[in-house]
């Protein structure tokens, strides 16, 4: 009888997988479907209209030294030559944010020339073509736009565009998730993040983290709708637990707080946006900093090397390693340390006692180095941690 029993239970479970998997495949088929529907009623599947490439007018800074290089923008006479090219242009149609939206990411990326652009949101790539247009301007450059549900559209939109606008844009049909690991695996570093996603508080604040940790230097997030309290709130809960970075603009401090939904609680002019601007350097303060996983190519971590601003009064380091080996089973130990650091210091090694280190046979190994900081300002690091 147990036999039997057994054996049924085995039989539902393979009838549930069964009838899964037919269930995803039903999904499938229906957005296909949906997806094909859409391409036939805009009239993708006869052509695009799609703006010659032409050379967009836009005001050139120095942003190192720009405070707030959006409203040097605002400001420029280039602003409204490049607002006018982007207003008379077929993608206006295709697009969720204005000709000024557009072209304020355009001539910031003209000026900031990035390797890397993140778009999180296709919807019918309008805004995916103002960033690609600012990287073939420039000679170089990706624009990555994610999108988990609507890639066959996108992909049928961007094939309408001309191979010289093409060549500067990749389409990630994956969710976020996916699409940030994967580019944290190709070491890939955006200079700027255009978030514009699900809007709802978790999917935002999720976003916003993920691209602050792989944006480059000084680079920026832009987060659309704060208008809508999810991206608003995630904004500005994150600028809270990050001291380094800050808005340009001033939404997040000055909003009205009667109201979750608000469309006057922007402060840059024909934009539903809030800008954040990436330090230029890390710095460590009691919070535990990190700067994600490394993949390592051994079982054994001796310390951890740290270049810094030096520092205007002692304090001290803190410092954890966690090293992981993934097999057939996977292992974790972990090494830690405390130095002294004197005023003026730039360079340290701080060696674990005793080094951490793994035994066994293992595919790959992965180091987490984080540090705390106990001083009275803030540790400037003038590169990641280094562990050896």
């Amino acid at each position: 009888m147990a036999g039997l029993s057994r054996l049924a239970a085995r039989g539902v479970r393979l009838a549930q997988l069964v009838a899964a998997r037919a269930g995803a495949s039903a999904a499938e088929a229906l957005k296909r479907k949906a997806s094909e529907l859409e391409i036939r009623l805009d009239g993708l599947h006869k052509g695009l209209a799609v703006k010659p490439i032409a050379d967009i007018p836009y005001p050139r800074l120095d942003l190192a030294a720009c405070d707030d290089p959006v409203a040097a923008i605002l400001q420029s006479t280039e602003f409204g030559e490049a607002t006018a090219f982007f207003a008379d242009n077929p993608v206006a149609a295709r697009s969720l944010i204005p000709p000024q939206a557009q072209a304020i990411l355009y001539s910031l990326i003209r000026n900031q020339r990035p390797d890397h652009v993140f778009e999180i949101g296709s919807y019918k790539a309008g805004t995916t073509e103002a960033l690609a247009r600012a990287l073939y301007a420039n000679g170089h450059g990706l624009a990555h736009t994610v999108d988990p549900f609507r890639g066959d559209y996108v992909a049928a939109t961007l094939k309408c565009w001309p191979p010289d606008l093409f060549r500067h844009v990749r389409l990630h049909s994956m969710d976020s998730m996916a699409f940030y690991k994967d580019m944290e695996r190709q070491g890939v570093h955006p200079g700027i993040v255009f978030v514009d996603g699900n809007h709802d508080y978790e999917f935002a604040a999720f976003d916003i983290a993920c691209g602050a940790r792989a944006i480059a230097p000084g680079g920026y997030i832009f987060v659309d709708n704060i208008a809508q309290p999810g991206p608003f709130f995630a904004a500005r809960d994150f600028l809270l637990a990050s001291p380094d970075w800050r808005e340009l603009g001033g939404a997040a401090a000055g909003y009205d707080r009667g109201k979750a939904f608000d469309r006057y609680r922007r402060t840059i002019l024909w934009t539903d946006f809030m800008v954040l601007r990436a330090p230029m350097r890390h710095s460590v303060g009691e919070r535990p900093f990190n700067i994600g996983r490394i993949r390592w190519g051994a079982g054994k971590v001796m310390g951890v090397r740290l270049k810094l601003v030096p520092p205007a009064a002692p304090g001290t380091i803190n410092v954890q390693v966690v090293l992981r080996g993934f097999g057939t089973v996977p292992a974790e130990t972990i090494g830690e340390a405390r130095l002294a650091v004197e005023a003026g210091a730039s360079e340290l090694a701080v060696t674990l006692s005793p080094p951490v280190a793994l035994d066994g046979s293992f595919v790959y190994y992965t180091v987490e180095p984080w540090l705390i900081w106990q001083g009275t300002q803030r540790l400037q690091l003038r590169a990641d941690p280094e562990p050896y």
